[in-house]
């Protein structure tokens, strides 16, 4: 699918609450940012303003920065997709260090990887807020992981 050159208005609808993964700045004239969900929003600047594109995740700029997660990162996700299936609610981190056998500095630099990269999403100060934003299913066979 091409790219669409969009106005603020349907921009904004286009991309309500969906979560940056990563913003790149090519020089001083180009922003992309990656959302979770692989669409791309790509700003450049021009002689008479800002141009806008958003790109799905087919297009080929979208597949160069489309990011997948690492083989421990995806077991990290298995493990709170399975806690939540199971308890209903989040992990805290406690669970994740039992689980892994690993420390809490440990734990909670992966969760802000996880969250960094748009993998995950959290609610600051709210204990077991952890919420998955990716597909696994897809992560899993596309031979990142197990």
């Amino acid at each position: 699918m091409p790219a669409r050159l969009l106005d603020s208005g349907s921009l904004t609808h286009r991309l309500k609450d969906r979560q940056v993964s990563q913003a790149v700045f090519n020089g001083t004239q180009h922003l992309t940012m990656q959302f979770s969900d692989g669409t791309v929003l790509i700003i450049e600047a021009c002689s008479d303003g800002l141009t806008t594109r958003v790109a799905s995740a087919s297009t080929s700029e979208a597949q160069d920065s489309f990011q997948r997660p690492t083989k421990r990162q995806l077991e990290y996700l298995i493990f709170i997709s399975k806690y939540i299936n199971r308890f209903g609610r989040a992990p805290a981190e406690a669970d994740v260090e039992r689980h892994f056998l690993v420390s809490a500095p440990s734990v909670n630099q992966m969760m802000q990887m996880l969250e960094r990269r748009g993998f995950i999403s959290r609610q600051a100060g709210v204990p077991r807020s952890i919420r998955i934003c990716i597909d696994l299913i897809t992560q899993s066979a596309l031979g990142t992981g197990r």
